[in-house]
């Protein structure tokens, strides 16, 4: 007696998928510049006029989980100081306002 179930599978041709390595070089010479244009290049104002311009971070020497570094941007022509603290894994940050630092 044969039983309603599926037929059996029929391999078919095998498709490997190599993406490229993502690996972040880090530079801690430059690691204040390279998060300035993260920074800048993902800042998402919640209000329509807000602008924000001429990031800056310094330096930090390496990017681990509560870490941080002090950075600084124009919002709307004022200068206003920020802390980036990396948080939940390497890599991530979390931007809040603090008094400018220099």
């Amino acid at each position: 007696m044969t039983g309603c179930g599926a037929p059996p599978a029929i391999p078919g041709p095998t498709t490997t998928v190599t993406a490229p390595p993502s690996v972040v070089v880090f530079d801690p010479q430059t690691s204040g510049k390279v998060l300035a244009e993260r920074i800048k290049a993902r800042a998402k104002p919640t209000d329509p006029g807000v602008t924000i311009s001429e990031v800056e971070c310094k330096n930090f020497p390496d990017i681990k989980v509560n870490t941080h570094t002090d950075c600084q941007m124009v919002v709307n022509g004022v200068k206003r100081g920020y802390r980036a603290t990396f948080t939940e894994r390497d890599g991530h940050y979390e931007i809040k306002a603090q008094e400018l630092t220099w």
